[in-house]
């Protein structure tokens, strides 16, 4: 964690509820069958498994850089409309761009307990958020945005070493070019996972223009709102859309819906249950 990372955490703990405070029966279930489900799958196996042989490799790649970004050395992060390139090892995108093993196994057990058809991912990198995400949807349509080619095509590699390809595309190029036309093919659009941009406008617009095609069950998940002050103030404006009517922050993802059905506001802070013992009721 950054500086920044660390002292929001402890505001996060401070005022987080675990299963055990949750009313609602969806978002008791959701919280359990992300934080709380202890069964491991295969599929975590075979992804570490590549991330390991990408931690071990020095092959270099062309990354097409389109900006400096919060997060470090962030390969997906398409920031401007200009763009540069630079070489990086497998290794250094691999390390420092992927998605976490609790964050990927985390977007495993959301996407397999809401089931969607149809799963937007905007910054592939090299992969392993794509991974998780294909391996618990096989039937999904799923189509992921990277704006770098090189690093797509070891993305592209991966996803088919698991034999994930038949229902799962990357698509490069800038989201500008890229997004609009994703958001038609996947109409109706029931998932989207927002990892590709680490400021506070592109991603506020980037969640506008896919509400645009979203329905009543659509989730959107989102990394690293936690990583700075711009992506927290983006976190804050998306919880108070007009349209958003229900908030689950587990901290390393963040999930937004738009459901009618829940007729107020609700927002929570959701940790798993392990991790305030004492909070029972």
């Amino acid at each position: 964690m950054n500086l920044f990372q660390t002292g929001d955490f402890f505001r996060f703990y401070r005022n987080a509820v675990t299963k055990y405070q949750l009313h609602s029966t969806f978002v008791f279930e959701l919280a359990c069958a992300v934080l709380d489900d202890e069964r491991w799958f295969y599929a975590f196996r075979d992804v570490e498994a590549l991330r390991e042989k990408m931690l071990a490799s020095d092959v270099e790649l062309t990354v097409v850089d389109y900006g400096s970004g919060s997060r470090p050395f962030a390969a997906h992060a398409e920031q401007q409309a200009s763009s540069k390139e630079k070489k990086r090892s497998v290794r250094s995108v691999a390390r420092q761009s992927g998605s976490s093993a609790g964050q990927g196994q985390m977007l495993f057990r959301v996407a397999s307990h809401l089931q969607p058809g149809t799963i937007l991912e905007l910054g592939t990198s090299v992969g392993i958020g794509a991974m998780y995400l294909a391996s618990a949807r096989r039937e999904a349509r799923f189509i992921s945005l990277e704006g770098s080619p090189e690093i797509a095509h070891i993305a592209r590699m991966n996803l088919d070493w698991l034999g994930l390809t038949e229902n799962t595309e990357v698509r490069v190029g800038h989201f500008q070019q890229t997004l609009s036309a994703a958001l038609k093919d996947l109409k109706p659009l029931d998932f989207v996972f927002f990892d590709g941009n680490h400021r506070l406008e592109p991603t506020l617009r980037y969640f506008e223009d896919c509400l645009a095609f979203a329905h009543e069950k659509t989730v959107f998940v989102f990394d690293d709102m936690h990583w700075s002050t711009d992506m927290a103030a983006a976190w804050e404006t998306i919880k108070n859309h007009p349209r958003v009517t229900l908030t689950l922050d587990f901290f390393e993802l963040s999930l937004a819906f738009i459901d009618p059905n829940f007729r107020e506001k609700q927002h929570f802070n959701i940790l798993p249950a392990r991790w305030k013992p004492w909070r029972f009721y």
